[in-house]
């Protein structure tokens, strides 16, 4: 039986900041996502993962209701997205490398529209990040570059303080000190103030430091929807010394093995496991006179690495997969 709050509404959803069920999206013939489902919890930093053309743009586009979907349901801070009133928006941020700002105002003229709407507008964190981005707020947004764009819009989704995030490729044309700035700083500052973040990004390395629930697009579809730390138990590197001249790895390979690496003696595969006794089981069924057998942890980017390879259908073969 589902527990239930004073006003009716399961108590998963009150510690849900969205809740997706079922979402399928047709741009025409293309389904760009097919039934997905997934919960992003209160509080936690959300790293949506997969290739281009996944369909991470389409499924924030449509939890901010940008775009209506073709089927299921979405849920934003304990409402349907589709009754979200100007009050709900005010505690909703977004931005996305796509996006468009108005290019006739200067950024001081755009931030001075904005930060009415927003009740709880923080003029010392705008002032804080155009001073770190080297924004000039009398410059017309149309004379920026792309970086400072980028910046600009930033600057404009963070200064309210959302309660909700969302960052669809938001790193796009930032130099590398920017970026590695704004991720420790202001997302650890997100962190610490009980926002939610869900982002969309490439920038992997910069991010898992700070990522603690990780989700997985291929083709449209989640392949999963996890906690790092779950991610982490089930991903491992496995490297095999085999004990031969030239090491080989099996043909076919177990489907398990995601990614496998060889070099002189020596075999490495990122593979998904049960358990570590099972699966050095199974590398010893593969390998008899394996001489050494050692676990590593994974990263972020290995898993994201692995798993786009194998959606793209490649199989292994000697050298790097």
């Amino acid at each position: 039986m589902t527990s239930a709050t004073r006003s009716g509404v399961p108590s998963a959803t009150l510690h849900a900041a969205v809740e997706v069920e079922g979402l399928t999206h047709r741009y025409g013939r293309t389904e760009a996502l097919r039934d997905v489902s997934l919960t992003v919890p209160r509080g936690s930093v959300y790293a949506l993962l997969g290739p281009n053309g996944a369909g991470k743009s389409t499924l924030l586009q449509a939890a901010v209701g940008l775009l209506a979907p073709t089927a299921g349901s979405i849920r934003v801070l304990g409402t349907p997205v589709e009754q979200l009133t100007p009050a709900h928006r005010t505690r909703i941020g977004y931005v996305a490398e796509s996006q468009r700002l108005p290019d006739d105002l200067t950024l001081a003229q755009y931030e001075r529209w904005l930060a009415p709407l927003y009740p709880a507008w923080d003029h010392a964190l705008a002032d804080t990040l155009r001073a770190r981005f080297d924004l000039d707020p009398s410059r017309r947004i149309r004379a920026l570059s792309r970086g400072q764009r980028m910046q600009a819009a930033l600057l404009c989704a963070l200064a309210p303080r959302p309660e909700l995030l969302f960052m669809d490729e938001p790193f796009a044309g930032l130099d590398a000190a920017v970026k590695d700035d704004l991720v420790r700083g202001v997302l650890e500052l997100a962190g610490s103030d009980g926002w939610t973040v869900v982002i969309a990004s490439h920038d992997l390395v910069e991010l898992e430091p700070l990522v603690d629930h990780v989700g997985f697009l291929r083709d449209g579809r989640l392949q999963f929807s996890e906690s790092m730390d779950t991610v982490r138990a089930r991903y491992r590197w496995v490297e095999i010394g085999t004990g031969t001249r030239e090491a080989r790895l099996p043909s076919p390979l177990p489907p398990h093995w995601v990614r496998s690496e060889v070099a002189g003696t020596r075999v490495r595969v990122l593979l998904r496991q049960d358990d570590e006794a099972t699966t050095q089981a199974e590398v010893r069924a593969q390998y008899p006179d394996a001489t050494r057998i050692t676990f590593e942890e994974v990263s972020l980017a290995d898993v994201f690495i692995g798993l786009a390879r194998e959606g793209r259908g490649q199989t292994s073969s000697q050298g790097v997969t």
